[in-house]
């Protein structure tokens, strides 16, 4: 059985496009989870509340796992991320393959458990914030 040869540089060519999809699908990833974070601070400022928010994992490219992207952000009520208690983080994540874009917001519950949110990011939003939010996106 013959196999075709491949032109090496369609090989090189296309292994370079889809590598430079790859990167793009990570920093438009990265680039919601900013805009999201950014939103909550904005949201959680008109009601008087200081929030803060840091992004995890936003230089190190990777590829979704269990249907998240890898990067993600902690948002704090209570100022400072890095002055915030772990367990008063909330965490949200990019649900891979969504779209529109839907995002998990995991925080940790009073019982010990974990509690888990999914919505597009206005719903995260206000979910987060509890700011009231008239035109949600909200999946219901």
């Amino acid at each position: 059985m013959s196999r075709n040869k491949t032109n090496p540089k369609l090989e090189q060519a296309l292994t370079r496009g889809a590598l430079a999809i790859r990167h793009a699908d990570f920093a438009r990833a990265t680039a919601l989870l900013h805009s999201v974070g950014k939103m909550n601070v904005d949201a959680a400022a008109t009601i008087g509340i200081e929030a803060d928010y840091d992004i995890l994992d936003a230089e190190k490219f990777a590829e979704p796992t269990g249907g998240l992207w890898p990067q993600h952000i902690r948002i704090s009520l209570d100022g400072a991320v890095a002055k915030t208690d772990e367990e008063e983080l909330r965490s949200v994540w990019l649900l891979a393959d969504s779209h529109p874009p839907k995002f998990r917001v995991e925080w940790q519950r009073a019982d010990g458990k974990v509690g888990r949110f999914e919505d597009g990011p206005l719903a995260v939003v206000a979910f987060i914030t509890d700011v009231e939010i008239p035109w949600l996106d909200s999946s219901d």
